[in-house]
């Protein structure tokens, strides 16, 4: 400090002190120093610049040499860096805040500690191979997990996917009656939604018998939501020997067959109590992903489910699916009669759904829906590399009157997501085409960098901005469904094999009847 202050001294004495031609030397001599300046600070830019061409060129030539096995194990210490500072940190809370190491409160689960995260992870501690922190989770879930005390509304399709799907899933892949007996728990728990005029259940329940709080929930349910749920009740019924679970959804199903569907779509809400759509606004939505789903688990024997998926994708088809002048796919959403082009980033299960169903079904112009399944998963894929931050934003547009209308809406997060990764997954079984392990790999670097903290992994607020502060909530889903989408991009094609297994719309998977021994259907003899 002392130092600067004697050189501005004595500058500004030599300055007053000299004559007119020391004063033009000076004044030479720092335009020199400032052009030499100005020409190392160009030169640097240059240097860093080219090195980071370089470094991309690394990257682009370690994609070429990516070993499965080692993706694999680094999916794995990921898994093992959200959920060891989970269980240190915030043992059976639902979800966990790395940044600020305290419980989330207020997400899907509410306030309760129903160990969402440790539910949800059950399945894929299973198939990392990871014994210790399986029975730890076994252990807390004989112990602790009740619904009997919750006394705040809860989602019914979140209940559904999300804790009762991965109990099914765990019985299944071990036949511990425990996790069945959990399962007829929260099922039984759900099963009050349902007593509405129309037997299409309420978007939320409360589990506590006889609580207040019921009388006061909406009759409005969202059709994504309550038609997401007949892969986990017909599978209990099947497993438990208890019919009512799987009733209610058949009840469901003819419900909505008997509906007058606008061009041939299901609106995205529905009235339990007047038995009609709530306005006609329609979009991609979990119900057609249930519909072919619902087909597959039944061994390919269910063909209403077949016949209604056929349907209804040939109407998502001809009147959500927008094919641009540029070759760019989307899925827009349909209302008060006009299409708004815009895609969320859940909506990215669309490309896999295409093509499962294309390959499934064989139905008519099969490869026109392949085709479309492709297109979508390339315009997901381009919303994450087009960002900064190489993750997508929760919505994007592709018009600029929609890109005005998302604007004001902050609509740039990434809150770690499943749904790219899991059409990922369907294509790479698919077609084996190395893309789509390349694309795992980005979005893992892309994780690492931008999600990854010293306690866990959080949610970017803003994917456009490489600075952007966090969101600080790792949530339970990240665990339960990405990093295991991601993980099985990896892993050869028995590992949860498309044909024997069933994905529900949570990233948790369901045996197929009739070809996997694992299904343990219920003998009534025993």
């Amino acid at each position: 400090m002392y130092f600067f202050f004697f050189v501005i001294r004595r500058a500004h004495y030599n300055w007053y002190t000299a004559n007119t031609k020391s004063r033009i030397r000076i004044i030479a001599t720092g335009i020199f120093t400032i052009g030499v300046i100005v020409i190392t600070y160009i030169q640097c830019r240059a240097m860093v610049r080219e090195s980071f061409q370089k470094n991309i060129q690394l990257e682009d030539n370690s994609l070429n040499d990516m070993n499965p096995g080692d993706m694999r194990a680094k999916i794995k210490e990921m898994m093992m860096h959200a959920w060891r500072n989970y269980a240190r940190v915030v043992w059976g809370t639902n979800e966990f805040r790395p940044i600020s190491r305290r419980a989330h409160f207020g997400g899907d689960f509410a306030t309760y500690k129903l160990g969402a995260t440790i539910i949800e992870s059950l399945d894929t501690l299973h198939l990392m191979g990871l014994d210790k922190e399986l029975r730890r989770s076994r252990d807390w879930i004989e112990k602790s997990f009740s619904l009997d005390r919750v006394d705040e509304a809860l989602s019914v399709y979140e209940l559904t996917s999300r804790l009762l799907c991965p109990m099914l899933t765990l019985y299944s892949l071990t036949g511990d009656s425990l996790y069945m007996d959990k399962a007829i728990h929260i099922a039984d728990k759900i099963l009050p939604a349902f007593e509405t005029p129309t037997g299409i259940p309420r978007r939320l329940v409360v589990p506590k018998e006889g609580s207040t709080l019921t009388r006061y929930l909406s009759d409005i349910s969202r059709t994504s939501e309550f038609g997401s749920l007949h892969l986990e009740f017909y599978y209990l019924s099947e497993v438990s020997g208890y019919p009512v679970y799987k009733e209610r959804v058949d009840a469901i199903r003819q419900i909505l067959a008997k509906t007058t569907r606008p061009n041939g779509l299901y609106p995205n809400a529905y009235s339990t109590k007047f038995g009609k759509w709530e306005k006609y606004n329609c979009s991609m939505h979990r119900l057609y992903d249930t519909m072919l789903k619902s087909w597959i688990q039944s061994g390919r024997t269910d063909t209403q489910s077949a016949d209604t998926f056929k349907e209804a994708m040939l109407a998502v088809a001809q009147n959500l699916v927008v094919i641009s002048s540029e070759d760019v796919t989307y899925v827009s959403t349909f209302r008060n009669g006009t299409l708004f082009h815009r895609m969320r980033y859940s909506d990215c299960f669309a490309g896999g759904l295409f093509v499962l169903g294309a390959a499934e079904t064989q139905m008519r112009h099969w490869e026109k829906y392949a085709h479309i399944g492709v297109g979508l998963t390339d315009t997901c894929h381009d919303s994450c590399w087009s960002s900064s931050t190489r993750l997508g934003p929760d919505t994007f547009a592709f018009t600029e009157e929609s890109q005005q209308e998302i604007e004001p809406l902050q609509r740039n997060f990434f809150n770690l997501r499943p749904e790219v990764a899991e059409t990922y997954l369907v294509l790479w079984r698919m077609t084996h085409h190395p893309q789509y392990r390349l694309w795992g790999l980005e979005m893992v670097q892309a994780i690492e960098k931008y999600c990854r903290k010293p306690y866990g992994y959080t949610g970017v607020m803003d994917v456009n901005n490489v600075t952007s502060e966090s969101d600080d909530v790792q949530r339970s889903f990240f665990l339960g469904a990405t990093l295991k989408y991601l993980y099985l991009l990896f892993s050869d094609d028995d590992v949860v094999s498309l044909e024997q297994w069933v994905f529900n719309s949570a990233g948790h998977f369901l045996p197929i009847k009739g070809v996997n021994p694992m299904y343990r259907q219920h003998n009534s003899s025993d």
